[in-house]
């Protein structure tokens, strides 16, 4: 038994000098992950976790990991990482948006194991253009998806194949069914 504490030490003590600092998770990462988030920006929104933040942008949006576009603020004395969708989406959708404008954004927060603070951000306002964007529905469903509310919007009326569609009239328990013309 003592053998094994000591080895258990030695390995935490080991983990702790190859980190060099906290991370979620055990025995950490490997050196490929350093300066990553480690976050699942697409199925990672927490309800628990919504709150909005008020601030100015620091950096114009740019394209971080996962193919996520990142727009860094400041709002108080901490600094937010806003993640406001994958390339696809943002070069699509997104808004005009650059150092010194000020925003509103809300979202789910979260830590990331790079020590930063994140805003899965589900609407965007720029205050200083006026424009805004809705990022995800209520419940954290991203708008990319096709299950957020704009996406169910759309899928109402079929899911934009002319002439009729898949799941047209509410779908199949809504006296739709499929294919029906």
């Amino acid at each position: 038994m003592k053998r094994f504490s000591l080895i258990l030490i030695f390995a935490v003590l080991l983990n702790c000098q190859l980190l060099g600092q906290a991370s979620a998770g055990f025995f950490g990462f490997g050196s490929e992950d350093k300066g990553k988030s480690g976050l699942d920006f697409s199925k990672g929104y927490d309800l628990n976790t919504v709150g909005t933040f008020s601030g100015r942008v620091t950096a114009s949006p740019r394209l971080a990991e996962n193919e996520q576009y990142i727009i860094e603020m400041e709002s108080g004395s901490e600094t937010v990482n806003l993640s406001v969708g994958p390339d696809t989406f943002w070069e699509k959708k997104g808004i005009p948006v650059k150092v010194n404008d000020e925003v509103t954004a809300k979202g789910s927060r979260a830590q990331g194991r790079d020590g930063k603070t994140y805003l899965l951000t589900q609407k965007l306002v720029n205050r200083s253009t006026g424009k805004q964007l809705d990022i995800r529905s209520d419940r954290g469903e991203p708008a990319w998806s096709g299950r957020s509310a704009a996406g169910a919007a759309q899928m109402r009326g079929g899911i934009g194949f002319q002439g009729g569609g898949f799941m047209r009239g509410g779908g199949m328990m809504g006296g739709g069914g499929m294919m029906r013309r």
